[in-house]
């Protein structure tokens, strides 16, 4: 398999800064296409759809554009996509929302694997109703998430079950789907974050069995905005009683209609990573995402071997099937001294908050001075690999 890594850095214009940038999903880049598409919105002077309106009109169409894009994205209607200013708001508005329906006794499941935003929302729904809140733990040695504890953490009595589909600090991959059928044998929904899955694969709701998954825009380059789609049908079970029509019932306050053109070039960008993948966006999306995949994993056998025979580096976890970002530690110093260094010498990682405290911690990342953070993203060099190694290699 054959992967146009300079036709896609061609892409990037921050690129040009000469600057290694491994910072991953923490921080992804635009590409131009993406900033163009919001500089135009803005120099149109877009306004809050609903009205009758030119300015209004056509943000009207920008909603339906970045929904069905998003749509595309997961194998989805642009009918079953909530758009938001961010995922922790629409996660919060949707705890609130299915956690009407729980009563004393109820349980749901949660995981170590969880960000802080995702967990914060459904503990305080749980607090509310008090529903009892069952814990499936990581596996400290490799930061997996084993599913088979999951077979005794499901019983009738749940409501509610919680798994990324990708943890964005190690990359771990949980076996979301037979962790969603055991779910669903008892009655219970599921909800999935994206995590860093893209843009390193496809995504299928569907194929997950998952009845929500959340996406964070920003993590693959576009704009910071949230997404939350739903299994179809789903959004007309959650609230009958609204007159509003789906999904805009469940968009609450004003959409930013200023970044919503970027959602559409995002995703167009993700599909065009692969210039010979033909077919509809979601052809080419799937297409696309499988060729860049494969081109990481090559590049992230080589970042993950050179990382662990530097000495005094310290890898965290080493999860079976991942995606390609990896977290680490240099005895004796803390992340933010690593971070400074490797920045001068012209490398950006992540060393700043993760919103991954709950599973940090029980890696022992608060032991260590902290974690710094490396992402491999569709426009990463092995050259850039080689400089970061050659970095630390001196450093320590």
């Amino acid at each position: 398999m054959t992967f146009d890594v300079a036709r896609v850095r061609g892409l990037y214009p921050t690129l040009g800064a000469r600057i290694a940038y491994l910072d991953g999903n923490f921080s992804a880049l635009q590409p131009e296409t993406v900033i163009r598409a919001i500089i135009t919105t803005l120099r149109a002077a877009p306004a809050q759809p609903g009205s009758q309106s030119a300015r209004s009109q056509h943000a009207a169409i920008s909603v339906q554009n970045a929904r069905r894009a998003i749509g595309d994205l997961v194998g989805a209607g642009p009918e079953c996509v909530v758009l938001g200013a961010n995922v922790t708001v629409l996660v919060e508005q949707f705890a609130a929302l299915i956690g009407h329906e729980w009563r004393l006794g109820d349980e749901i499941v949660l995981s170590r694997l969880d960000n802080d935003g995702t967990l914060r929302s459904w503990l305080r729904a749980a607090k509310t109703i008090g529903v009892i809140v069952r814990w499936a733990e990581v596996d400290v040695e490799t930061g997996e998430l084993p599913e088979w504890q999951y077979d005794r953490l499901i019983t009738r009595r749940t409501r509610l079950v919680t798994v990324p589909v990708a943890n964005p600090a190690t990359g771990a991959l949980p076996n979301v789907r037979r962790i969603a059928d055991l779910a669903h044998a008892m009655g219970a929904l599921v909800v999935v974050d994206a995590g860093a899955a893209l843009p390193h694969m496809p995504l299928d709701i569907t194929a997950l069995g998952a009845d929500l998954i959340a996406l964070a825009v920003e993590g693959f380059g576009g704009p910071t905005l949230g997404a939350m789609v739903a299994r179809e049908g789903l959004l007309y079970e959650l609230d009958e009683l609204s007159p509003e029509p789906v999904p805009q019932r469940y968009e609450v306050g004003a959409l930013p209609v200023e970044l919503l053109d970027g959602v559409v070039a995002a995703v167009d960008h993700l599909a065009g990573l692969d210039e010979w993948a033909t077919g509809s966006r979601r052809q080419r999306l799937v297409a696309s995402l499988r060729a860049a995949g494969e081109y990481e994993r090559q590049l992230f056998t080589v970042l993950e071997g050179r990382l662990r025979v530097t000495p005094q580096v310290t890898v965290l976890g080493s999860p079976a099937h991942r995606v390609p970002v990896v977290s680490f530690a240099v005895e004796g110093r803390k992340a933010a001294e690593v971070g400074d260094y490797l920045r001068s010498r012209g490398i950006s990682v992540w060393t700043g908050a993760t919103s991954m405290t709950h599973f940090m911690s029980t890696l022992g990342a608060d032991e260590l001075g902290g974690t710094v953070h490396a992402g491999l993203m569709p426009h990463t060099t092995l050259a850039e690999i080689e400089q970061l190694a050659a970095a630390l290699a001196e450093f320590r």
